[in-house]
């Protein structure tokens, strides 16, 4: 029985069309508590996601966080008829109080990528972001070929209408357009919509939708000519100053303001390019790059798109780089088709996932429970931001924040009192040093070729044993499991060799196992036995990420055992290729592992 699965019976024995219920009613018809993710987010009570037995019922939720509160409501009932403005008063006057408003695009455009405010270029379109933002309100776009869009978010001209389209996909664009104008309304913690855009866009389900989710709508210029709306938004922006001052501001329900999201200066669209990690590369099959002012200084930015096996699937991954450092990453989320966005984690000032609190600054973009969003087994526990994969300003926003959050650590750490790691030092470069003459480089070269002819029986021990470490139980540990003989390939960079063979052992040690499955299910703990009771390796925080991704790797692609990875008598250029594969491996360490499993561990290799 899945822990939800109590709730079925509950909202099947509610009988009317609306109930509110609070959070503690909710905990109690469940016989456990909530996560924290359910008492601060929107996007934990919707209808898509797996625990929603609710909507099951034919039920529709909306929580009230201030009040402890959740509404639920049939989804089909509605407060008016389908596809009829739903105003509350006046159908011809303003529209007030707090709201979203959502704006029709134009046809006219720019030739280039823009921020989506200032990519549309018209007299008409200038009229409604005028009114828009002398409102003091949020809004956003309502876009042909994108569909709901930020103002602030960066796209490439298109040449789409909605009016040149079929009704099949106009209802179809409606019914994806209403999930993210739905899921937005319930972050802002706004109840109604205020429409400025043509009937191709309204007139096909957008509306009915919004009804059912218990929005209302305004829409105070249908079946006004052009002449008629650019009068009318002349005389709103007239009357603005009144208006402001009723307005709730942007920023109270949690939207951006202009300086809250890095400006981009200039920004191009690049082609396919790679990127080297320590010991990987990476290929990205297109990007953006250019200049932005944060936080009062331009930066070099860069954002790739590519793709990557991760969660058990082929997903698209995304990383935004900063002067040339990459800051965050993003996965594709399960719904990645449907909206286009990618998860990319909060995390603290170490580096540490955050799972209970929401960080200073991430008001303006969509924070999510990371499992709910990539429903795998694997996935990780803790909050996420939920970002599109072209939205470069919000990556760049969440790039700013993380690296505003990495500063707080000290910049000369003692041998790091928080995680007892070695710390390292750079021997300095002395020019005065004079450079070797022939004769040295050449016997140093004999000197080596003579080591690489060593016996093997002399890199054993006197039982015949494979000696990697001093420790005889770390060294039978590595010979008889073969994820350990992995994850030392992985630990041998940076540190030397004997302490990183050593460290498959003490990881079990500490963990009480060395099991792909639960170091992927429970990925804190792996990092916390890299630095309790003292630091393992000298990158405390890279190698336990690569660790995980390896044992996500072996469980993906190999079925949970290691030794599939050699045991069908691959060519050592076949073997090397799928060591490579994992994060941490280069081509050095691939090389170094062949020759090891080959000569140490009697695997059999062809074409050595």
């Amino acid at each position: 029985m899945g822990k939800y699965d109590p709730w079925t019976e509950f909202f099947n024995g509610i009988d009317g069309e609306q109930v509110v219920l609070t959070f503690e009613e909710l905990e109690r018809a469940l016989g456990s508590p909530l996560p924290p993710s359910a008492r601060r987010h929107a996007a934990w009570w919707a209808s898509a996601q797996y625990h929603a037995k609710w909507a099951d019922a034919g039920f529709v939720a909306s929580p009230r966080f201030a009040a402890g509160e959740v509404r639920f409501r049939r989804a089909g009932s509605l407060d008016r008829p389908a596809e009829t403005p739903s105003t509350p008063g006046e159908t011809e006057g303003t529209p007030r109080g707090e709201r979203l408003i959502l704006l029709g695009c134009v046809a006219e455009k720019l030739s280039v990528a823009a921020p989506a405010r200032d990519l549309y270029a018209s007299p008409l379109w200038e009229k409604r972001r005028s009114y828009s933002e002398a409102t003091g309100q949020p809004w956003a776009i309502l876009s042909a070929e994108h569909g709901l869009v930020m103002p602030h978010e960066v796209i490439e001209p298109y040449d789409r209408s909605l009016k040149d389209e079929p009704i099949q996909v106009r209802r179809r664009w409606a019914q994806r357009t209403a999930k993210a104008v739905i899921d937005l309304c319930r972050r802002l913690g706004v109840g109604a919509v205020e429409m400025h855009a043509g009937s191709a866009y309204l007139e096909h389900g957008l509306i009915s939708a919004l009804n059912q989710a218990s929005l209302r709508v305004y829409w105070p210029l249908r079946g006004k000519r052009i002449g008629e709306q650019l009068s009318w938004y002349g005389d709103q922006v007239a009357a603005a100053p009144e208006q402001v001052i009723e307005a709730t501001p942007v920023q109270a329900v949690g939207m951006p303001t202009l300086d809250a999201v890095p400006e981009i200066v200039e920004m191009r669209r690049i082609g396919s390019f790679e990127y080297r990690w320590p010991d990987s590369t990476e290929r990205f099959q297109y990007g953006w790059e250019g200049l932005a002012e944060m936080e009062d200084r331009t930066v070099r930015f860069r954002h790739g798109v590519g793709r990557s096996f991760v969660y058990g699937g082929d997903r698209v991954h995304t990383v935004t780089w900063i002067d040339g450092e990459p800051v965050v990453e993003g996965v594709g989320a399960d719904d990645y088709q449907e909206t286009r966005c990618l998860l990319s984690l909060l995390k603290d000032a170490d580096g540490v996932m955050i799972r209970d609190r929401v960080p200073d600054g991430y008001a303006p973009l969509q924070v999510v429970d990371h499992r709910t969003e990539i429903d795998a087994r694997y996935s990780r526990n803790g909050l996420a931001v939920k970002i599109r994969v072209d939205d470069v300003a919000a990556w760049l926003l969440h790039a700013t924040l993380r690296r505003r959050g990495s500063e707080v650590r000290p910049e000369s750490p003692e041998p790091d009192q928080q995680h007892h790691a070695e710390p390292f030092e750079s021997p300095p470069f002395d020019s005065r040093v004079e450079p070797l003459d022939q004769r040295r480089k050449r016997a140093i070269a004999e000197a080596l070729v003579a080591f690489g002819q060593t016996p093997a029986a002399q890199l054993s021990s006197g039982g015949g044993s494979v000696e990697f470490t001093e420790d005889p139980e770390a060294n039978a540990f590595l010979a008889e499991n073969p994820f350990a003989f992995l994850v030392g390939v992985i630990c041998d960079q940076g540190i030397k060799a004997e302490r990183a063979w050593a460290i498959p052992k003490e990881l079990e040690r500490r963990l009480g196992h060395l099991d792909p499955y639960r170091m992927v299910a429970n990925p804190d703990e792996v990092y916390r036995a890299f630095v309790e009771p003292n630091a393992l390796h000298r990158y405390i925080n890279n190698v336990p990420a690569w660790l995980i991704s390896a044992a996500d790797r072996v469980i993906a692609q190999y079925g949970g055992d290691a030794a599939a990875i050699w045991d069908d008598s691959p060519t050592a250029a076949e073997l090397q290729e799928r060591l490579r594969a994992f994060d941490g491996i280069g081509q050095k360490k691939a090389a170094m592992a062949v020759e090891m499993l080959e000569r140490d561990l009697g695997v059999e290799v062809r074409d050595m």
